[in-house]
Formats: C-alpha cells, structure tokens, sequence
C-alpha cells in the first residue's frame, strides 16, 4: 500500500459515494486506475464495506451509553459475546483490559430503554457478573475514521 492507496481510503471514508472519476481527480490518477486500486483495496480486506452516516437523534436514538461489564470466563465469553453483538442497540463491543473485561457502547432512546436493555438483555446472559452502565451527556466527538495517511505522506 502505498500514499495513494493511503490517500484513497481517507477520502473514501469521508464520502465513499464519490465517482472513480472525482477520486482520479483528487488523487492524480485515471479512471480504470482508481477503480484498479480500490478492488485491490477490497480484495485485500482492507477496504471492508460503504457506509452512510446518520444522525441517532434522527431516527430516534439520542441516548449513547457506555456499559461495563465483569464476567466469569468459566461461563464462556464466547457465547457472552454473541448474544451481545446480535442485539441493535449494541455499536461496539471491546474485550478489555484491567477491573472490566467487556465495554460496550449502545444507542437506545432513553434512560427506559436502557434500563430495559440492561434487565432483560445483559442480566439474562450467562457469565455476567457486573454491570456499570453509564450515560454519555453529551459528545464531542463520534467517528469510525481511521486516519491511514501518516504526518509524512
């Protein structure tokens, strides 16, 4: 992969609806040899899917919350982890280190959907020992942007 490639992904991760045409343009490439560069990309797995963003508050998911979770691995975090990340309201799911072993971050419509989605989702899953919810009151910064070009390219 070289600074193109790695020009390409951020530029696709701002707006990854943009023409092979425009991201000639913004690259200095043709374009058949964009269109070669990103199927390399995605057959190399680096390139992974197209996504849109949206707004939660829109479509009626205001509250973010983070939720912390301590487990018995005798009980199989495996499982623990695939009933998880089946469930809509769950965006993240990171094994961790230190006093938790799960952070899971969640969009829900508000406190009562949280305070279901702990009851009757979290607490029914084998293994889970403890549970620290807590609510973003704002945020200041969401994005799934992984900066692929470094400070010297």
């Amino acid at each position: 992969m070289d600074a193109i490639d790695r020009k390409l992904i951020d530029i696709l991760q701002e707006d990854a609806s943009l023409s092979y045409s425009v991201l000639g343009t913004k690259v200095g490439l043709s374009v058949s040899a964009v269109n070669d560069r990103v199927r390399k990309l995605r057959d190399q797995g680096i390139i992974q899917s197209y996504r849109i963003a949206v707004d939660p508050k829109a479509i009626g998911r205001a509250l973010t919350a983070m939720v912390w979770l301590r487990t018995d691995p005798a009980k199989g975090n495996k499982k623990m982890v695939k009933s998880l990340i089946k469930a809509d309201e769950v965006l993240e799911c990171h094994h961790m280190t230190g006093r938790f072993d799960f952070l899971i971050k969640l969009r829900l419509r508000d406190t009562a959907h949280l305070e279901s989605f702990v009851s009757d989702t979290i607490k029914e899953i084998p293994g889970v020992v403890e549970i620290l919810p807590e609510i973003a009151l704002s945020t200041a910064k969401e994005t799934s942007f992984v900066p692929a070009q470094s400070e010297t390219d």
